[in-house]
C-alpha cells in the first residue's frame, strides 16, 4: 500500500459519491454542506467546470473526496473552520495560503488547516483532493488524554505537511489504508470500526505533524514528571471546581508562592492556574448540559463555580462551538423529533 498515492484516483470512494455535476450553485451547496462555505472562481470567464464529491462519515472523522475538470480554480473559503482539515493531493497541485503560511500541494506534501482560520485556493485544471476532516472537540480532548491535562485550545498545526519524513509517511498510508478499506462493503470501517480508525489517525496525526503542544506531548511521552506543588493544586482543583480556587488559596495549597506557583504551572501543563480551572469548571458544566442535568444554563453555570452567565457563555463557545443553550436544547429534545 502506497498511502493515498497509491490509491486509483479514478473513482475514488466511488462508492460515497452525493453529487457530480456542472452547476456551480449546487455544487457549492454540497461543499458548503461537507465542508465549509467556499466561492469557486474559474480562470477564465464562462469556463465549464464539471466537479464531483464523494463523502464518508464516520463520526468524528470525515473523508471527503472532490475532482473538478475543465479549468483552473480560485476556491476562497468565505468562513472561518470549526474543524482541523488536512489536504491531500491525489492528481495535480494546490496552491494552499492561510494566515499560518502558504503551502504547494503535491504528491509529496500534503497541508493542514486549523480552526478559526481561512484557506485560499489554486486548483490545477483536473485537480483531485481528499479532505481528512477532524472535529475540533475530538483532536483536542484527545490531546487532553494524551497529555493529561487540560488544551484550553485551539490546537495549531504547522501547515505544510512533508510526507517525506517517515512518521508522515507512515501515517499517510494509514489514511490510504482506510480509503482501501472503505472501498469494501466487509471491510473493518463498515463493521462499525470508523471509531477505531478515527482514534488511531487522530493520534498519530498529534505525534507526526508538528503543533503547538508539540513540546508538551514530548514532555509526556518522555515521563517528565510534575513537582508536587502542582499535583495537590491539580488534585484540589479536580475535587472542588466550584469551590475556592482564588491564586492565594492555590498558592497556600500548594506551598509555594503565587508566581512560583503561576512558573511551575506553565513550566509543567502549559496553562496558568486560573486557565486550568476555568478548563475544568467548563468541561464540568459542558457535561451537565449533554446530560440536560439543569433546567436553565445559569443554573449549570452557577453550579460549577461560574459567576457571570455571559463570560461562561463566551467560554463554553469558543471551546464548544455552539452556545451553552443550543447544547441544552439538545439534551432536552425529547425522543423522534430528528434534527
Amino acid at each position: 500500500m502506497q498511502g493515498i498515492h497509491g490509491t486509483v484516483a479514478t473513482g475514488l470512494l466511488s462508492r460515497f459519491r452525493v453529487i457530480r455535476s456542472t452547476d456551480n450553485d449546487e455544487m457549492r451547496a454540497y461543499v458548503a454542506r461537507l465542508l465549509t462555505p467556499s466561492r469557486a472562481t474559474p480562470a477564465h470567464e464562462g469556463a465549464q467546470i464539471a466537479a464531483e464529491l464523494s463523502a464518508v462519515d464516520l463520526g468524528a472523522v470525515s473523508l471527503v473526496y472532490g475532482r473538478s475538470d475543465g479549468d483552473e480554480l480560485h476556491v476562497q473559503n468565505t468562513e472561518f473552520l470549526s474543524y482541523y482539515d488536512v489536504h491531500f493531493a491525489v492528481t495535480g497541485h494546490n496552491l494552499l495560503e492561510c494566515e499560518d503560511g502558504r503551502v504547494l500541494l503535491d504528491h509529496t506534501t500534503a497541508g493542514i488547516i486549523s480552526p478559526r482560520m481561512r484557506a485560499d485556493m489554486r486548483l490545477s485544471d483536473g485537480y483531485s483532493q481528499l479532505h481528512l476532516r477532524i472535529e475540533r472537540f475530538a483532536l483536542e480532548g484527545h490531546l487532553e488524554r494524551m497529555l493529561g491535562q487540560p488544551v484550553p485550545g485551539p490546537v495549531r498545526f504547522q501547515p505544510r505537511m512533508d510526507l517525506t519524513v517517515p512518521a508522515l509517511a507512515s501515517w499517510e498510508r494509514l489514511v490510504g489504508q482506510l480509503v482501501q478499506d472503505l472501498g469494501s462493503p466487509t471491510g473493518l470501517s463498515a463493521g462499525g470500526g470508523g471509531a477505531l480508525w478515527g482514534e488511531f489517525l487522530i493520534s498519530g496525526l498529534l505525534l507526526a505533524q508538528p503543533h503547538n503542544y508539540s513540546d508538551q506531548l514530548a514532555r509526556r511521552q518522555a515521563g517528565s514528571g510534575r513537582p508536587p506543588s502542582v499535583r495537590r493544586v491539580i488534585e484540589l482543583i479536580e475535587d472542588d471546581p466550584a469551590g475556592d480556587l482564588s491564586l492565594p488559596r492555590l498558592a497556600q495549597v500548594a506551598g509555594v508562592g503565587p508566581r512560583s506557583l503561576q512558573r511551575h504551572f506553565r513550566d509543567f501543563m502549559g496553562v496558568s492556574p486560573r486557565e486550568y480551572v476555568e478548563h475544568v469548571r467548563l468541561s464540568r458544566a459542558h457535561h451537565d448540559l449533554l446530560a440536560g442535568a439543569g433546567s436553565t444554563v445559569a443554573e449549570i453555570a452557577f453550579r460549577w463555580g461560574f459567576g457571570h452567565v455571559s463570560r461562561f457563555a463566551g467560554a463554553y463557545r469558543a471551546r464548544y462551538g455552539v452556545p451553552p443553550s443550543q447544547t441544552l436544547r439538545s439534551a432536552c429534545r425529547p425522543a423522534g423529533n430528528g434534527i
